[in-house]
């Protein structure tokens, strides 16, 4: 019997070092296991992943960190988005969900052009997808640590690029940070945004113990970022509020949607002079049930994030010809274009 034991456990690795089959007893990447090619195979060392004649270590695609992003943002026209909330407010979520929206098309005018990120925003919108098996919607917590950044570039009329950093912290460190002014200064996303957004969980504004604690919690973390001088004049703020279905499908849906409203104008009265532009939105980035559909409302902050006049939304991106005739074909009428 322990013999049986000992060889299944001994079954359960993956060559895939960021599987954690042995614990979760899943395949990390969607897969049935017998489908699964790194599947009972031990991690492979690569600390000799670098060119060679044998061949090409590709480069990696996962979360990026603050020297990589500040290099895309020197390197063009940028936009630098800080989403700050608690924990379990959604922020991952949001972005997950912005990546999703994606693969169906343009969002608020703009196309999807490239990202160097596509393996986190894989992991980021894993667990609410059927592939993830779960009975409902999850989207895994951002680990305590340095901050990680995804990355898109989008381009739109007429022809124009644009470099976009999603920047995902903890929300404990936030939460630390509203409580001493000492440490926004070092969490340089903040000082370096275009729009801090900030998150309001609709779950938490549900609940008569925590409506209240949800207003003092998104005061005092914006006073801190003011008076520690994180947030500077000329910044956006987005005041968003996150699961929108559970809102919609409240007997409570009005009492919550008021205090959202109420506290969005004091935000506004008290913050006016120190932000740009203040805009509220309501979000269901990741809905539990169909009361809403998945990502509503996020198209409408993505383009308050884009922040600039000549970013349409009313009509579709055109693109630059193609130099290659199969690039020029168009899907749509079954012509080429140009």
């Amino acid at each position: 019997m322990a013999d049986d034991e000992a060889a299944a456990d001994a079954a359960q690795t993956c060559a895939n070092k960021d599987c954690r089959i042995a614990e979760t007893g899943r395949c990390v990447e969607g897969l049935e296991l017998p489908d699964c090619p790194h599947y009972g195979r031990a991690v492979e060392d690569d600390t000799d992943d670098e060119l060679t004649p044998a061949g090409i270590a590709l480069i990696g695609a996962n979360a990026l960190r603050i020297g990589d992003v500040g290099r895309l943002l020197r390197a063009g026209d940028a936009r630098l988005i800080a989403v700050v909330g608690p924990s379990d407010a959604g922020k991952t979520s949001l972005i997950a969900s912005l990546y999703d929206l994606f693969q169906a098309g343009p969002v608020a005018g703009a196309a999807f052009a490239r990202s160097l990120t596509l393996h986190a925003f894989e992991q980021a919108c894993h667990d609410a997808r059927a592939a993830s098996r779960r009975t409902t919607p999850d989207t895994a917590r951002t680990p305590l640590g340095e901050v990680r950044f995804y990355h898109l570039d989008i381009v739109t009329q007429p022809f124009a690029r644009l470099t976009v950093a999603l920047a995902d912290r903890a929300g404990e460190e936030y939460r630390a940070a509203a409580d001493d002014t000492a440490i926004p200064p070092t969490l340089p996303e903040l000082m370096r945004a275009d729009t801090i957004t900030v998150l309001i969980d609709g779950k938490r504004l549900l609940d008569a113990g925590a409506r209240h604690n949800v207003r003092g919690d998104a005061i005092m973390t914006l006073q801190a970022l003011v008076d520690s001088g994180a947030a500077r004049t000329g910044q956006r703020l987005a005041v968003v509020l996150t699961k929108l279905d559970l809102v919609e499908g409240s007997p409570q849906r009005d009492r919550a949607l008021t205090d959202f409203e109420g506290l969005a104008a004091t935000l506004t009265q008290k913050f006016g002079a120190t932000f740009d532009t203040i805009g509220p939105f309501k979000i269901a980035a990741s809905p539990e049930s169909t009361v809403v559909a998945r990502g509503a409302g996020v198209a409408d902050l993505f383009a308050f994030w884009l922040g600039a006049a000549n970013w349409s939304q009313d009509a579709a991106p055109v693109l630059a010809p193609s130099p290659r005739a199969f690039g020029r074909f168009d899907r749509n009428s079954g012509g080429a274009n140009g």
